[in-house]
């Protein structure tokens, strides 16, 4: 720079501390100019602050509290990029709606350290240089968490714990990265703004866990009142020559570079983006997948890849209730599953056969530390309620598997003679090996010696093939179980389930087991073959059928 230009430079610096000293002079002015220009506000204390268009409408929808179509909405969910700045516009929205509109505001981290990072970014607004009036008025220094106008309301970081989310009752509440947050920690935070008169709730998130509460409310906002809102990397770039999409050494040396391309999708960046193009084109040629570069630079949801179900698949087979179509039927074929939990949860599921192949959940419920005569006496009501041909249950637990043979015999037992009825319990050993049983010709049975996996596999396959096709029906109201069939995932590189979240599919598998998609291998017995004199079951016993495998 020429000793010439030097001092014009300076009366220019000069001239806009003097404007802004007059414009950002005391609290209340600075409140009634920018009350409704709060970017305006922003790039004058901070000139550096950076407002690409996307982000400039996705702002604006924040700080009005209105869906971009105009109409108001206190509920948002926000899924973008790594490095996309939603931490930096959560601190931003902070500080205006903080200081301009005397909000209340908790911001909810995944971490305490991710809480922290937003707030950092809101402190930044406050110790700008031109923010004098503003620190001025405040009355106690800005803590490590918290910071308090003299009118009372504050910014406040705290980390996603129960104990955290118990005290206040802010107007916004702000969680960001909420896939890294225990998905009970941020329901029980959700109640925090009841209340404020107009609460705002702001989620956002990297989309890069396939289930959980920020995926749930992502796919049914609209039901739940939320407004999506995203952007991806290429909103935030900077602007850039689409010639380079065409460079034929760039091409040589990225021979995929063409999909990178189609991620632009016309796009040539944004004069207020902060993102270089060369950054982007790099973290493409690194890429460890496909899968990878969308999730983290496109905002996309992960794939299913690992997950035992697609949990789209999962929420097609989701129903609010069962209705007249789907209510139980006298005579219908009906099976029910067990998965006993040692210590922690057991999963009783009881399934109806339905019009073209599809199964109805009439009953699905979990107990947890609860004795077992106390489930064997609730499941015996079911099995007469529902008239239960058959439970297959884990055969882990010998002891009470006796113990519900003996309750349900006695339940049945009961009833009136002419409403006796048969129920099979059938002991399935999880890890036991299969093989096909065939009736020849002579009507003898014969065991064809062909390894065909366990029984878990066996069963598995016939699980994953009902939510593939979409044939299972289940109620809103099994949250837990819809949850985890959705969470329920293989062991990485492997195609054995994880031993995790698995009692609700153990239990439904089971119960599936009596309603096979085609043929089906098995080491069990046709629970309703004629058996020998000495192993029919009495009706003294109820009719109940008794296998021990």
């Amino acid at each position: 720079m020429s000793k010439s230009q030097t001092p014009s430079l300076a009366v220019q610096q000069e001239a806009r501390r003097k404007l802004l000293a007059r414009i950002l002079s005391s609290p209340a002015d600075i409140r009634r100019r920018f009350a409704g220009k709060p970017i305006t506000l922003l790039k004058l204390i901070d000139p550096e602050m950076r407002f690409p268009k996307k982000l400039r409408i996705v702002f604006a929808c924040l700080y009005l509290q209105q869906r971009p179509d105009g109409t108001p909405c206190g509920r948002f969910i926000i899924k973008g990029p790594r490095g996309g700045g939603k931490s930096k516009m959560l601190g931003a929205l902070g500080f205006v709606r903080w200081f301009l509109k005397l909000m209340r505001i908790v911001n909810l981290g995944g971490s305490l350290e991710q809480a922290k990072g937003v707030y950092n970014y809101f402190l930044g607004h406050v110790y700008t240089e031109d923010a004098e009036a503003i620190r001025s008025t405040l009355p106690d220094e800005p803590t490590m968490l918290r910071t308090e106008t003299e009118q009372g309301n504050y910014y406040r970081a705290v980390a996603a714990s129960s104990k955290q989310v118990r005290g206040p009752h802010p107007d916004d509440l702000y969680i960001d990265e909420a896939c890294e947050a225990k998905d009970e920690i941020i329901l029980s935070a959700l109640p925090m703004v009841d209340t404020a008169v107009f609460p705002l709730v702001i989620f956002t998130s990297t989309f890069h866990k396939i289930f959980g509460l920020f995926q749930e409310i992502w796919d049914k906002a609209d039901e739940l009142g939320y407004c999506r809102l995203s952007w991806d990397i290429f909103d935030v770039t900077q602007t850039f020559d689409p010639a380079i999409w065409d460079d034929p050494e760039l091409n040589r040396q990225i021979p995929d570079l063409d999909k990178l391309k189609q991620r632009a999708a016309g796009r040539t960046g944004d004069p207020e983006g902060w993102v270089p193009l060369a950054n982007i084109i790099q973290a493409w040629r690194e890429k460890p997948s496909l899968d990878w570069f969308d999730v983290e630079y496109m905002g996309s949801r992960p794939s299913a890849a690992g997950m035992v179900n697609d949990p789209e698949d999962v929420d097609a087979c989701v129903i609010d209730e069962l209705g007249e179509e789907y209510a139980y039927r006298p005579g219908a074929v009906v099976g029910g599953g067990i998965d006993w939990g040692y210590s922690g949860m057991t999963v009783v599921d009881i399934e109806m056969a339905h019009m073209n192949n599809v199964l109805v959940e009439l009953e699905a419920r979990h107990f947890t530390q609860v004795d077992a005569d106390v489930i064997c006496e609730d499941v015996a009501e079911l099995t007469v309620r529902y008239r239960v041909q058959t439970w297959h249950v884990d055969a882990s637990h010998p002891f009470e598997n006796s113990l519900l043979k003996r309750t349900i015999a006695k339940r049945i037992a009961q009833l009136p003679d002419e409403e006796q009825f048969a129920c099979a319990v059938v002991e399935v050993p999880f890890g036991r090996p299969i093989q096909i049983a065939e009736t020849a010709r002579t009507g003898a049975k014969r065991e064809v010696n062909r390894k065909l996996g366990t029984e878990k596999e066996a069963m598995l396959g016939n699980y994953r093939a009902r939510f593939q096709r979409r044939l299972n029906r289940m109620q809103r109201t099994n949250k837990e179980g819809i949850w985890q069939h959705k969470r329920y995932r293989f062991q990485e590189g492997t195609d054995k389930p994880l031993k995790e979240d698995d009692h609700y599919p153990d239990a439904k598998m089971l119960a599936q087991r009596k309603f096979p998609l085609g043929r089906v291998a098995s080491v069990l017995p046709d629970p309703t073959e004629k058996k020998d004199e000495h192993e029919q079951s009495s009706t003294g016993s109820g009719g109940l059928i008794d296998q021990v495998f």
